[in-house]
C-alpha cells in the first residue's frame, strides 16, 4: 500500500520523500552507530583521567604510609629503650622491699624507710607510667653512703635520688645519718589499669 501511494506521487514529491527517508535513515544510523561510540570514547577518556588521579593519590598515600612506618619503628625502638629503664610492677615492689638489704650490703644501717604517696599525674598515666617514691634514712660512714648511692644507681632500671641530706651524729665518730628521697618510674600493668 505504501508502494502504491509512492507510485501515484509525481517525481518531485517522490524525490523529496526519498530524500526525507534517506535523511531520517542517516540520522537513525548516526544515533545507533556513532553516538554510542562517541559516548564510549568520552567515558574511556574520563576513566583514564580518573585512573591517573587515583594512581597519583596512591603513590602519595604509599609515601605517607612509609613515612608513618618509619616513625612507628622509631617510636617502638624508643619505647623498648624506655621500658628497659623503667620498673615493671613486680620489680618495683621487689626494689622497695629490698631497700634495707641494699643499704646493709653497702654497710649502712637503716634508720627508717617511708613510702611516699605520689600525686597522680594523668599525663604519665596516659603514657602508662607512674612514679613511686620512698624516703630512706640510713646511718653509716661517708664511704658506705657513697656505696649505697652507687648500688642504687647501678641498677638496670633507673633510680632517681631527688634529695640527699647528711647530718653528723657525733663529732667523735665518722658516722652520720643520711636521708635520701628515692624515686622510680613504674610501667602500669595493662590488665590492672
Amino acid at each position: 500500500m505504501l508502494v502504491e501511494n509512492l507510485a501515484k506521487l509525481d517525481s518531485s514529491t517522490r524525490r523529496a520523500t526519498s530524500m526525507a527517508l534517506i535523511v531520517i535513515t542517516t540520522f537513525a544510523m548516526y544515533k545507533w552507530m556513532v553516538t554510542p561510540q562517541a559516548v564510549y570514547l568520552s567515558s574511556a577518556k574520563g576513566y583514564e583521567s580518573a585512573m591517573g588521579k587515583i594512581a597519583e593519590q596512591s603513590k602519595s598515600i604509599a609515601l605517607r604510609v612509609e613515612i608513618k612506618k618509619k616513625q612507628l619503628q622509631t617510636l617502638r625502638e624508643n619505647s623498648a629503650q624506655l621500658h628497659g629503664v623503667l620498673f615493671r610492677s613486680d620489680k618495683a615492689e621487689e626494689f622497695f622491699s629490698d631497700l634495707q638489704v641494699i643499704a646493709e650490703k653497702a654497710g649502712c644501717a637503716v634508720h627508717t624507710i617511708n613510702r611516699i604517696a605520689n600525686k597522680r599525674n594523668p599525663e604519665n598515666e596516659r603514657l602508662g607510667v607512674v612514679t613511686r617514691s620512698a624516703e630512706l634514712s640510713v646511718i653509716g660512714n661517708y664511704r658506705n653512703m657513697v656505696k649505697l648511692i652507687e648500688r642504687l644507681q647501678a641498677r638496670e632500671e633507673k633510680v632517681w635520688i631527688d634529695q640527699i641530706g647528711v647530718q653528723i651524729l657525733n663529732t667523735d665518730s665518722d658516722k652520720a645519718r643520711c636521708g635520701l628521697t628515692i624515686t622510680i618510674c613504674q610501667i602500669i600493668d595493662k590488665d590492672t589499669s
